[in-house]
């Protein structure tokens, strides 16, 4: 039971990240084409080095890990990486 209750909270934090994702896009960007889930799901599967070098996706699996994820994304559109 507690495996299936981490893997609907993973799925959705996954579906609240698709939204935010997509949302950044429209605001910022050109929507046309533009796959939020797709682009979430290769993302989230890649080394970042702001994680220390981790995934976003064993970030997402720690306590609080949806805030940081979703803060890290709020930041690369504000540009705080450039």
């Amino acid at each position: 039971m507690a495996a299936d209750s981490a893997l609907i909270a993973l799925e959705d934090h996954i579906a609240i990240l698709t939204m935010l994702v997509q949302r950044m896009v429209d605001e910022c960007g050109d929507p046309t084409g533009f796959d939020a889930k797709d682009w979430l799901h290769h993302w989230l599967v890649g080394v970042v080095p702001a994680l220390g070098d981790r995934r976003p996706l064993d970030v997402l699996k720690e306590p609080g890990g949806l805030e940081v994820v979703r803060s890290l994304l709020m930041r690369v559109q504000s540009g705080a990486f450039s």
